[in-house]
């Protein structure tokens, strides 16, 4: 069962001008409160199970109808909204009741365009729509193979893969007003966005415990991540106190935190957070106070401005939880040379404190959390040289499986 929720929706308000909301399927109303939470002036909305639309809320904002989807569609009311606003809408009826357990997932007391309409739903809005924003959910009951985060349909839910081709051809048919996009959170979405707003502009929030890639172990030159493993489970704060919780790995690629999962128990989930994801400077769909903790291994050097990117992710973590942030120290990994000889895309330097660097983008790590000191109490900041090779010819020694030539930073947001 998807939610709207998923989406961010007070952006489709202020950048785009969208004022209602069309949804087929009230249930318990979380949809039509996300919205005018977000800014909506009105949600219209539909309940063909007769106890859950008993117990919805109506009001000059809210009008929820008792009826199916398909006579919604063609009400005035619905009519109207899509003539004189920006509407979104939102197809999620199926299985009539049974997501409130009030009727079976297989209730063949009702006819099949009843328990699975959302083909009709879709054919009903064609030509209607094109100043319309449709969001589809539960794409999985349609799509055989369409991997989404919770999995296929259970074989306890009524599908209808016999008709994907025809679902997909459905969507693709809109190509003259809306770009098609799929995303596979939750129960997985099909997302059509008129063409006559612009660029793209829809993109679901990261949530904790989202899995936003394949784990899978790297073979080869280890990363920084994995490097660090062995020292990490010889501290028992790392397993017991910081690494803890849900947690968000920003710019953990394919070496994050998360495939470690199993050696530290207490660590929940990990989200990976990359450039698929977005610009890990602002974390811009991602909740305030939404995760645990906040982890990042040599990620922060890249970003054009720390400081920022710092004030971001400490927006995302909960107050009390905690911050483990590595970069490299500019003397262990640069060694004395910028540009960077060894990673053409590091925009900064850093040290623990210097009066004076050789570096002309060093950040003093010092200086930097003094901009946090109200915000954050400081556990642990800790050149990483203990595997430094003293001596050698100047290399990445990062490229060996045990030098992390970093500097570590340990943070609880108060």
């Amino acid at each position: 069962m998807g939610a709207l929720s998923r989406f961010r929706l007070a952006r489709l308000v202020a950048d785009h001008q969208v004022t209602h909301l069309i949804e087929t399927g009230y249930g318990e109303g979380g949809s039509c409160k996300a919205a005018l939470e977000a800014g909506f002036q009105q949600a219209l909305s539909c309940e063909i199970f007769a106890p859950l639309h008993a117990r919805a809320m109506q009001g000059p904002q809210l009008q929820v109808m008792l009826a199916d989807s398909l006579g919604f569609l063609q009400a005035s009311s619905t009519a109207a909204a899509l003539r004189s606003h920006r509407c979104l809408m939102f197809l999620d009826a199926h299985y009539p009741g049974a997501d409130h357990a009030g009727q079976s997932y297989r209730d063949t007391t009702r006819p099949a365009q009843e328990r699975l309409p959302l083909m009709a739903e879709i054919a009903a809005i064609h030509g209607q729509a094109a100043n319309a924003l449709v969001v589809i959910d539960d794409v999985r009951i349609y799509r055989r193979d369409f991997k989404v985060a919770q999995g296929a349909n259970p074989d306890w839910a009524e599908n209808a893969w016999d008709q994907e081709a025809g679902f997909v051809a459905l969507l693709e048919s809109f190509a003259a007003t809306h770009s098609l996009h799929w995303y596979g959170d939750d129960t997985g979405y099909a997302v059509l966005w008129p063409l006559a707003w612009g660029a793209y502009d829809l993109h679901p929030w990261v949530l904790p415990g989202d899995q936003t890639g394949s784990p899978e172990l790297q073979l080869g030159v280890p990363g920084t991540t994995s490097t660090s493993l062995n020292r990490r489970l010889q501290d028992a704060r790392f397993g017991n106190r910081w690494l803890v919780g849900q947690g968000i790995d920003i710019g953990g690629g394919p070496d994050s935190i998360g495939l470690y999962k199993g050696l530290f128990p207490r660590m929940q989930s990990v989200t990976v957070y990359d450039w698929a994801q977005g610009d890990a400077q602002y974390l811009a769909n991602v909740h305030d106070a939404s995760f645990d903790f906040v982890y990042s291994a040599h990620c922060l050097e890249h970003v054009v401005d720390p400081r920022i990117a710092l004030r971001h992710w400490l927006r995302v973590l909960k107050p009390g939880g905690y911050m483990v942030v590595t970069v490299p120290d500019e003397d262990l990994y640069e060694q004395g040379v910028w540009p960077s000889t060894f990673n053409d895309d590091h925009k900064h330097s850093f040290t623990i404190f210097k009066r004076k660097s050789w570096s002309p983008v060093s950040i003093n790590v010092l200086e930097l959390l003094q901009s946090f000191d109200a915000e954050v109490g400081i556990e642990k900041i800790e050149q990483l040289n203990h595997t430094f090779l003293p001596g050698y010819i100047r290399f990445d020694q990062t490229r060996t499986a045990f030098s992390e030539c970093g500097i570590e930073m340990v943070l609880k947001k108060l």
